[in-house]
């Protein structure tokens, strides 16, 4: 898989300069991002919140959204859906001044089981806050958060072109073979080889971080392209808005919904005539209700005259990609372990911008080896296994890729298993940086 001397040197400078580029970014976001793998740990409040609160059946979507419209008569609601995480908390969001939009619309959440709205402002982190507008946008709003998605994509061409580099100088090497004695080749190796052991990991961060970066513009191309579609298909069933604010027939639709497809679970409904669904009809988003299906997302387009009559669509692929990204971006999807994992994945790759800017710095300080003269090494291995320049590379790309897109795709003891699995990789670069260090000293 060596690469030619042009295509090699190509490859070369745009990995260098890209990379100088990315790193200054992916140090802040790199902190940030795994300060952010904790949010929810941080801001258990919303939790605590329900937890003393009466365990009386749930209250209907039809008598919560009724009473809220209510206490804010005049405004346009837009959405209710459950919490991600707990179930016996309900969010809605009401368009002020009568918007379709959801960008400045009235959040708000409720207990299920009381109906009493809870003070989510008093639960959430200033300092996570303030941390999730560094990682997501730079503050610098929707431009930033673009910005912050073309890093991500350079990220990820980043790391691809450290694969192929690597190959070029591993011809005479072993996996984890660290050269001790000049500080450049030591953080070059360690450089690369812990690129190595975290390419998958890398790849998948800046694919989604990408797609996270044009979510918005995803999101836009969908309302102009399938929500026209829909829109244009119902908008003649009722005669324009003749039941907006129809929120008695919630619980029908809930049913409707849920008898389409018998084997999910309502996740959310867009109100009739906003920014996500069409005139006289809501739109709910369904996914599965086991541990293999859950990530399965489809929507059933239901009337809104009653409620009772309902038309199964499929979400396009770009968004199915682009709802899978966060998830997988945060590996807020197998529970705590496996966000641990996550932070030593996050470290480990924090190490190669502060080496690579090492490296570049160091470049001018580089003296040629005399000849016959031999650089004292450390190895992880002399097995023939850690001879072959990609064998231990691939197995770690392929080890990695599945455990974390089977942990997304599967969950259940599958997200637990891959939790420890990914623990080969971290491990491996652990001992290659301490291996090398050990050989410094």
């Amino acid at each position: 898989m060596a690469l030619k001397n042009t295509a090699f040197r190509l490859f070369y400078k745009l990995h260098m300069y890209l990379g100088l580029f990315v790193a200054v970014h992916f140090i802040f976001l790199g902190i940030s991002g795994s300060v952010l793998l904790f949010k929810e740990e941080v801001e258990g409040g919303l939790h605590e919140a329900v937890t003393t609160t009466s365990q009386a059946a749930p209250l209907s979507y039809s008598s919560l959204m009724t009473e809220v419209l209510k206490t804010f008569p005049g405004e346009r609601p837009l959405a209710v859906f459950k919490d991600d995480e707990h179930d016996n908390i309900i969010n809605v969001r009401l368009g002020m001044d009568d918007s379709k939009m959801f960008r400045g619309a009235r959040k708000l959440t409720y207990d299920a089981n009381t109906g009493a709205e809870i003070n989510v402002e008093a639960t959430k982190s200033s300092f996570m806050d303030w941390m999730l507008r560094l990682h997501r946008e730079f503050f610098l709003g929707s431009y930033g958060k673009l910005y912050v998605g073309f890093i991500g994509l350079l990220y990820f061409f980043v790391m691809l072109s450290g694969f192929f580099i690597y190959g070029n100088f591993a011809k005479k090497v072993a996996f984890g073979e660290v050269r001790i004695k000049s500080p450049r080749h030591w953080f070059s190796d360690l450089h690369r080889y812990i690129g190595m052991g975290v390419f998958a990991w890398g790849l998948i961060i800046g694919a989604t971080g990408f797609l996270l970066g044009i979510s918005s513009s995803l999101i836009k191309f969908y309302q102009y392209q399938e929500l026209k579609q829909i829109t244009q298909q119902y908008k003649d069933i009722h005669g324009e808005n003749d039941h907006l604010h129809n929120v008695t027939v919630l619980d029908n639709v809930v049913k409707t919904a849920e008898t389409a497809l018998p084997n999910s679970k309502v996740d959310y409904i867009a109100m009739p005539d906003t920014q996500f669904a069409p005139p006289n009809h809501f739109l709910v988003v369904m996914v599965g209700n086991t541990p293999k299906t859950e990530r399965m997302t489809q929507l059933v387009v239901v009337d809104a005259a009653t409620g009772l009559q309902g038309e199964v669509r499929e979400l396009p692929w770009y968004m199915e990609i682009t709802l899978a990204s966060e998830p997988l971006h945060f590996g807020n999807y197998g529970g705590l372990f496996l966000k641990i994992v996550w932070l030593g994945f996050s470290l480990l790759s924090l190490l190669l911008p502060i080496f690579g800017l090492i490296i570049w710095y160091k470049r001018k300080y580089v003296k040629t080896p005399q000849a016959g003269v031999t650089m004292e090494t450390r190895k992880l291995s002399d097995s023939a296994l850690f001879r072959s320049r990609f064998a231990i590379p691939t197995i770690l790309l392929v080890l990695t890729a599945t455990m974390i897109i089977g942990a997304y795709i599967l969950g259940g003891t599958f997200a637990a298993v891959a939790g420890y699995a990914l623990l080969i990789p971290v491990t491996i670069c652990i001992l290659i940086l301490v291996k090398g260090r050990r050989g410094r000293d």
